[in-house]
């Protein structure tokens, strides 16, 4: 891999941690702002990974985003995240979508007209509190897909179709930058207004994991590597009521020598 692609998948690799603007920079923790409360988990596979060269890795990420007193979640409206600088994507020759190409689709119809762009899959949930209703759950299963690249920075598209109340369709997409220090990227990722604002992210799950062959051999989407025995990422949440959370993330690999 030269320089360059190099430099762009590290790049990328970011975006997949913002699943559908989910805030996965919390893995495995608890962070909480008065009565707001975040619960994030995630996980990759294999946890053992060589110490220089990238090896191919699955990701999970799961959690929820709730309050102590049981009301109604706060929209989030923007992430800023950070992550690891050995963590690693690899796109050549895997096919592109655009956001053009899944708005107003079904389901179905996203998987049909982008599915060799398919990176990853999952559900997202929203709370929906209407005037003079009890507040009710809606949700739909996510899309990841790969995007072009925007400016020369990678980009990653997430698709959900959900009833909120009525049929709907969310996408919003993630462009990746360069940072300095430990993490080495960063993204900054608007979530899309839930029902005119009355809708609030409150759960996810998704599993990103792709494998194609290019040029005769076998690729990877997710590449890693484990040269300290620990990753780390850094997350800044701002939801709409003004509340603003913040977490640092270390997570625990084994190098292989």
């Amino acid at each position: 891999m030269s320089p360059a692609r190099s430099r762009r998948a590290r790049l990328a690799l970011a975006a997949l941690f913002a699943l559908g603007a989910l805030a996965a920079t919390a893995l495995g923790q608890t962070v909480r702002s008065g009565n707001l409360i975040i619960e994030i988990d995630g996980s990759i596979s294999p946890t053992a990974l060589p110490a220089k060269a990238p090896a191919p890795i699955a990701l999970r990420v799961a959690g929820s985003i709730g309050t102590a007193d049981g009301s109604h979640v706060p929209a989030l409206s923007t992430l800023h995240l950070k992550f690891d600088r050995h963590g690693h994507l690899y796109t050549e020759g895997l096919a592109r979508c655009t956001v053009a190409k899944l708005q107003s689709r079904l389901t179905s119809e996203a998987e049909r007209v982008c599915g060799d762009a398919l990176i990853g899959t999952g559900r997202a949930e929203a709370e929906i509190a209407l005037p003079e209703q009890a507040p009710f759950k809606a949700g739909g299963r996510l899309l990841i897909f790969n995007g072009a690249p925007k400016a020369g920075k990678p980009v990653l598209i997430m698709h959900v179709y959900a009833y909120v109340p009525a049929p709907t369709v969310f996408v919003t997409s993630a462009v990746i930058e360069r940072t300095a220090g430990k993490y080495g990227t960063q993204t900054k990722v608007k979530i899309p207004t839930i029902v005119g604002g009355q809708g609030s992210l409150i759960s996810f799950r998704a599993r990103i994991k792709k494998t194609w062959t290019y040029k005769g051999q076998k690729r990877s989407l997710l590449l890693a590597s484990c040269p300290t025995g620990h990753l780390y990422a850094h997350g800044d949440f701002l939801f709409a009521d003004g509340t603003r959370l913040s977490g640092n993330v270390q997570r625990s690999c084994t190098p292989k020598r």
